[in-house]
């Protein structure tokens, strides 16, 4: 018991600095998040915001002149030679006002559709000049929210509100079917994408009336597969790496992308230049695109989504090809009756072993067992254990410890669940014990860190190296998890891959 305390307090200090790390990684990343958020919407700025404008030319030149000096690279500007052809414009999606200057009045044009950022900062700069210039100034919003969406955010919630689900579904997806076949792992984050963008168009339609369903349901599943697929494959590479799809999607994405009032182009200058190439944004704009300006301006957006889903998707195929590994060649084992070691009639609850001769000489055999203490694992050491009474061999009990996934992603709970596993390693060792000693058979026991079939074949393999006068053979339970399945799927994995016979006890 002391010792064990005193194991304990020299575990406190490793425990200690996981718990510190982790407080820190989390301080660490508000930090970030609240800076680069701050710096994307405390002080928007225009950078040159296209802008039109219409009339003669020496009142046009004077606006020019009068805004580029008070805010200098603020506008881009495009000349229209009428009121028609910049209103043209902003519904081509080619500029995001324009002003027409005819008579003793300025007309704004503004696309409240478009974003209420572009709107409030050209009815503000402009409102200026007419002041100064003592002409009164008309604005008229030429594309108005629709009625189910009165602030016209609803473009940019949608795709915010896939942003998580997606991020989630690719590396839920890449650790929790990592041992699926490589068609199974590309195919799952293409699948939810598909099912997150019917849904999420459906909500929209019926919530904010946006309508375009097959538009919005495309680019919001091409948004969530270029999300959920390098994602994925950043957590097959390594679960930790996972980390960098959150600060390129996430903790940059949502700032870069300017937010529901349409500020892409407002903020600092490193910030500017990502949002062309980010998801989030170009999903929105896309999508707003579709809704109030009749799908002008969206091609380039899609095929920056695609270009993420594609390398995703690419990506996911290569790692999980390179990760299976290729199973070995399989061998026909020969299948003899069993023959017990004193005369007598063959027990009907025995299964035919291989090894034996037909002359009668008993084989040894190297009984390979996984165990993990489960019920079925139980009846097959014990049924292994009892051969063993009868014929000569050995008896080797392998349990497996999957390969270590850190749950929290960082490997700061590192210590807490390294001790977890000992725990229940040493609980699995002790019940195989008791189990051998009762039946008073020589044994040997090891944990593996793999899956349970690789461990089985790994320990098998090391044992007919080291016991080259045995005859290996594989000894499983069926599964213990699904009723519904006959033997379980180890027990499947190891007949497909597994060079030695295999034995499955129900």
């Amino acid at each position: 018991m002391a010792a064990r305390r005193l194991a304990q307090v020299r575990r406190d200090p490793a425990r200690y600095r996981g718990l510190a790390g982790f407080i820190m990684a989390s301080a660490v990343f508000a930090a970030i998040f609240v800076a680069l958020t701050l710096s994307a919407f405390h002080a928007p700025r225009p950078h040159d915001l296209p802008v039109g404008i219409a009339g003669p030319a020496a009142v046009t030149s004077r606006v020019e002149h009068a805004l580029d000096s008070a805010d200098p690279g603020a506008f881009g500007w495009h000349g229209y030679p009428s009121g028609a052809g910049a209103r043209t414009g902003i519904a081509q999606r080619q500029v995001d006002g324009a002003l027409v200057a005819s008579g003793r009045n300025l007309r704004l044009l503004v696309a409240q559709g478009g974003g209420s950022g572009p709107a409030q900062v050209l009815t503000q700069a402009f409102g200026t000049v007419a002041a100064r210039s003592g002409r009164p100034l008309v604005v008229a919003d030429v594309v108005p929210p629709l009625p189910g969406d009165t602030e016209a955010l609803s473009s940019f919630f949608v795709v915010l509100g896939v942003l998580i689900p997606s991020f989630a579904a690719g590396s839920g997806s890449a650790l929790a079917f990592r041992r699926a076949r490589p068609a199974l792992a590309v195919a799952l984050p293409v699948g939810v994408a598909v099912v997150i963008g019917v849904v999420s168009a459906a909500i929209a339609d019926g919530i904010a009336g946006l309508g375009n369903y097959a538009a919005i349901a495309g680019i919001v599943a091409l948004f969530s597969l270029a999300v959920a697929a390098p994602t994925a494959v950043l957590a097959r590479i390594w679960p930790p790496l996972v980390i960098v799809a959150m600060l390129v999607f996430i903790v940059f994405g949502i700032p870069v992308s300017g937010g529901p009032a349409n500020l892409g182009s407002f903020g600092p200058a490193f910030l500017r230049v990502l949002h062309p190439a980010l998801p989030l944004g170009v999903a929105a704009s896309a999508v707003r695109n579709v809704v109030y300006f009749g799908g002008h301006a969206t091609a380039l957006s899609l095929w920056v989504l695609a270009a993420w889903a594609l390398a995703g998707v690419a990506g996911l195929i290569v790692v999980t090809a390179l990760r299976r590994r290729p199973a070995p060649a399989l061998t026909e084992p020969v299948i003899a009756p069993f023959v017990p070691a004193e005369p007598g009639p063959v027990p009907q609850d025995r299964a035919p072993i291989p090894g034996a001769s037909g002359s009668g000489a008993v084989q040894p055999i190297s009984l390979v067992v996984g165990f993990d203490n489960s019920e079925p694992a139980r009846r097959a050491l014990i049924w292994g254990a009892d051969l063993l009474r009868a014929r000569p061999g050995t008896l080797h009990v392998v349990y497996a410890d999957h390969a270590r996934v850190d749950s929290d992603l960082a490997g700061f709970a590192h210590t807490e669940m390294e001790e977890a596993r000992e725990e229940k390693a040493a609980g699995v060792a002790e019940a195989a014990a008791q189990i051998v000693a009762a039946a008073g058979v020589p044994y040997t026991f090891e944990s593996r860190q793999e899956s349970p079939a690789d461990a089985i074949l790994s320990a098998a393999s090391i044992h007919d190296a080291a016991e080259p006068a045995s005859t290996p053979v594989v000894v499983t339970g069926r599964s213990h998890h699904a009723a519904h399945r006959i033997i379980g799927s180890v027990p499947v994995e190891l007949l497909h891959e597994s060079p030695y016979p295999v034995l499955t006890i129900s």
